[in-house]
């Protein structure tokens, strides 16, 4: 099947199962490189795919179905596509949708774990909101992580895209419209500033959330990204916000009922 590819690292499986299995991939649109598509870079390039950063115009989606283009598959694409007259056109969300619509659930699945998942559903006019195509629901474990539960999601899309394309046009007509649904705004860097007033258990939930990205902690009047952070809980008499601990390679600041430790590898000047 002739395919077109919108997306970025995090369902990058899906891509190359597509590839696996044969598919001809007329063309990749992916994400910014600062966002994050060094794996779909790499895809495209080892198998001679052309690659685009813009967003396609409805006219250029038409050539390309003109072109023998059967489906359109998004899986975490910044731009909302065009809705177009091609035959299937899908996109990859990591929720168990109508619940979860959203371009940064992730973060969010780690407080409402009932809700993790995976949808596979029909492109619309309006983003996350298409008819749901297939559902496939991915378990938490107790001390899941941004980074861990990413990677299940990685790995249960590809899954989910081969029950898809194994009967195909059975799911894609028995399609069933979204109805009631829950919208999760985009998360701002801001959200994930360490504020040295916070308890261990907070912490370590905002640790959570934001997984090998990392916390924003304050030192030296300077903002820093730190992705490398473990933590204890310790009766201590010092005022949160306190060095009590410097070397080479380690850095530990006091919270307001423990300690916190940096890996200095690890500390670098955030993006925001």
């Amino acid at each position: 099947m002739k395919v077109v590819y919108f997306g970025n690292n995090l369902f990058s499986s899906c891509l190359k199962y597509l590839l696996d299995e044969g598919h001809q991939l007329l063309r990749v649109y992916k994400n910014s490189a600062k966002q994050g598509s060094s794996i779909i870079d790499k895809l495209c390039e080892d198998n001679s795919i052309a690659k685009f950063e813009h967003k396609p115009t409805a006219s250029e989606l038409s050539q390309l179905i003109a072109q023998g283009a059967e489906m359109f598959i998004v899986a975490e694409y910044s731009y909302l596509i065009p809705v177009t007259k091609v035959k299937y056109a899908i996109n990859i969300h990591p929720t168990l949708l109508p619940n979860g619509r959203g371009p940064t659930p992730l973060p969010y699945l780690l407080k409402l774990p009932e809700f993790s998942g995976v949808t596979i559903h029909k492109i619309s006019e309006v983003f996350d909101s298409g008819d749901i195509v297939l559902q496939a629901k991915v378990s938490q474990s107790s001390d899941e992580t941004l980074t861990t539960l990413m990677m299940k999601m990685h790995l249960e899309s590809t899954k989910l895209l081969k029950v898809f394309l194994g009967d195909i046009d059975n799911y894609y007509q028995t399609a069933i419209p979204q109805l009631d649904y829950t919208y999760w705004p985009k998360i701002n860097a801001v959200e994930s500033v360490l504020d040295w007033n916070l308890s261990i258990k907070k912490i370590q939930m905002l640790k959570r959330s934001f997984g090998h990205i990392g916390l924003i902690v304050k030192l030296n009047n300077a903002l820093w990204r730190a992705s490398h952070v473990e933590l204890f809980e310790y009766d201590h008499e010092l005022q949160p916000g306190n060095v009590v601990f410097e070397d080479n390679s380690l850095l530990a600041v006091t919270c307001l009922d423990g300690v916190v430790s940096m890996h200095k590898k690890s500390i670098c000047q955030p993006n925001m």
